[in-house]
C-alpha cells in the first residue's frame, strides 16, 4: 500500500498540543499565587483559571490524538498491511483525515472509538453501555450519520477541486471500530462498518467498481509535492 502522511501537520499539532497542555497549567498555577497574593484580583484568578482548564484540556486532546503512539492514521495502516500498490492511504491531506482509494472505489475512513456493543436497528445506532449509566444500559449514537456525511462531502470537494475531471467518481464512507472492546451487529446499516482487525479482510471483498487511475492518484499527490512511504 502507498501512504502519504502529512507528518507537518502532525509535528505541528503535537506541539500546539503541549503548549496548550502546560500554558493551561501555568495559567491555572498562576490563578491560585493571585488567590493566596493578591486578594482583590479575585475575579481576574477566576478567569485565570477557567481559561486554564479550558486550555489544558484541549491541549491534553490534541496532544492525545497526534503526540501519543499509536495514533489513529498508525492503527489504521496497521490494520491494513500487506495492501498492494493499487491501494493508497491519504492522512491529514484531503479535508478528510484519512482518504483510502482502492480498486472498490474511493473512501473516508472515519475511527469510532466506542466499547462495547455497537448495533443498528430501527434506523438508530446504540451502543450497549458496560455499566448501566443514570438509569441507562445503552445509548444512541446520533452523530455516526452527520459526520460520515460530513467526511464524504469534505473529500469530494477536495477531489473536485484538485482533480476537477474526475469529479464523477463517487465517495463512500467506511466506520472503523478502532477499540479492541468494540463488537458489532449492523445488518441493514446505511453506512459500511468493520471492526479494525477485519478492516483489510473488508475492503479486499468489497466489488470493484470506479475509482482513481494510478495516473490520477500521481496526480494527486503531485499537487501537493508527495513522494509516498510504500509500506508492506
Amino acid at each position: 500500500m502507498r501512504l502519504y502522511r502529512n507528518e507537518r501537520l502532525i509535528k505541528r499539532n503535537k506541539f500546539l498540543g503541549r503548549v496548550m497542555m502546560f500554558g493551561g497549567l501555568g495559567a491555572s498555577f498562576a490563578a491560585v499565587l493571585i488567590v493566596f497574593l493578591q486578594p482583590a484580583l479575585l475575579s481576574l484568578a477566576f478567569g485565570l483559571m477557567l481559561a486554564g482548564g479550558l486550555f489544558s484540556q484541549l491541549g491534553t486532546a490534541v496532544y492525545n490524538r497526534f503526540g501519543r503512539s499509536p495514533r489513529i492514521d498508525e492503527v489504521l495502516d496497521d490494520s491494513l498491511k500487506g495492501l498492494g500498490d493499487d491501494y493508497t492511504m491519504f492522512h491529514y491531506y484531503l479535508s478528510t483525515n484519512h482518504a483510502l482509494f482502492t480498486p472498490a472505489g474511493v473512501f473516508a475512513l472515519i475511527p469510532r472509538d466506542e466499547k462495547g456493543k455497537v448495533r443498528y436497528e430501527s434506523d438508530q445506532w446504540i451502543l450497549k453501555l458496560s455499566k448501566r449509566r443514570f438509569g441507562r444500559s445503552q445509548k444512541p449514537l446520533k452523530d455516526i450519520e452527520r459526520i460520515a456525511a460530513r467526511e464524504t462531502k469534505a473529500l469530494e470537494r477536495s477531489l473536485t477541486k484538485k482533480l476537477p475531471n474526475c469529479s464523477e467518481i463517487p465517495v463512500n464512507p467506511l466506520l472503523v471500530f478502532v477499540a479492541d472492546e468494540a463488537t458489532l451487529d449492523l445488518d441493514g446499516s446505511p453506512i459500511p462498518a468493520s471492526h479494525r482487525k477485519k478492516l483489510k479482510s473488508t475492503i479486499r471483498r468489497l466489488e470493484r467498481c470506479k475509482s482513481l487511475s494510478a495516473d490520477e492518484i500521481h496526480q494527486l499527490a503531485s499537487a501537493y509535492n508527495l513522494t509516498p512511504d510504500d509500506s508492506d
